[in-house]
């Protein structure tokens, strides 16, 4: 029987943030969300209830660079939730959810403010919060191909910090790859080019011609945004998983059957 929980999630309106949302959700947990515009404008996903998720998320309208916009919402919570980043610092930033409430200024949703420092001004605080003891914080694997070196740096530099403090607070990082989903169908696609790639890489002698190129480290599977969530929320769960969870590592988890 999974254990009570309550959960904040940053990010919770987000591709993966949902997911999370509705896997706590499903489980009984409470479940709390900061993002930049409290409730989000669109329904999440129905429960099995048939009502709309959403409903039963506590929205929180705040900035995840703000502590005093947040800290407050904290109290009696068991586990945070680090959803939110950027892949590109291209317009693509102005859709992702830094938790701001002002317009971000020009240059403002760079690697360092929405991959690193969002995620270590959350954990700072909560650390200092009683019984609040696990963060956890979607990190990425290095297998997309002509990727910023940036990306994946600040990703680490927010690593080592969760991990540094681990005598403090219990770290559980998630190293992931490309997730798809038939929430978002133009994801669809991309993960079965990349399940195709994967064989050709593995199994046939024309993956020999990738091997030395930016591509061969996009030969790791893709994730269902599904069983991402629901290695979060087992990984929560179970006080033995601590640390980086790469690509398997995430598959194991999240298939795994909680009774």
């Amino acid at each position: 029987m999974s254990a009570a929980q309550k959960l904040f999630v940053v990010g919770g309106s987000g591709f993966l943030g949902q997911a999370i949302c509705q896997n706590a959700l499903a489980r009984g947990w409470e479940v709390l969300s900061l993002s930049r515009h409290g409730a989000p404008n669109k329904v999440l996903a129905r429960d099995a209830s048939g009502n709309p998720s959403a409903d039963r998320v506590r929205w929180i309208r705040g900035d995840a660079l703000e502590p005093e916009s947040f800290r407050e919402h904290l109290a009696g919570c068991t586990a945070v939730v680090h959803t939110v980043g950027v892949l590109m610092e291209t317009d693509y930033k102005k859709m992702v959810n830094l938790g701001s409430t002002s317009k971000p200024s020009p240059g403002s949703a760079t690697y360092e403010r929405a991959n690193r420092d969002t995620a270590l001004s959350m954990a700072r605080v909560a650390r200092t919060i009683q019984g609040l003891d696990t963060f956890v914080y979607i990190s990425a694997s290095d297998v997309l191909p002509l990727v910023s070196s940036r990306y994946i740096s600040t990703k680490r530099e927010a690593e080592n910090e969760l991990l540094e403090h681990k005598d403090r607070m219990r770290p559980i990082i998630l190293r992931p790859g490309f997730m798809f989903s038939s929430a978002r169908p133009v994801s669809l696609p991309i993960a079965a080019g990349l399940s195709l790639y994967n064989t050709l890489y593995h199994r046939t002698p024309a993956g020999c011609l990738f091997k030395h190129t930016p591509f061969a480290k996009a030969a790791s599977p893709a994730l269902r945004r599904e069983v991402v969530a629901s290695a979060i929320t087992n990984a929560i769960n179970d006080p033995r998983i601590s640390g980086i969870l790469g690509i398997a590592d995430i598959e194991r988890i999240g298939n795994t059957r909680v009774p």
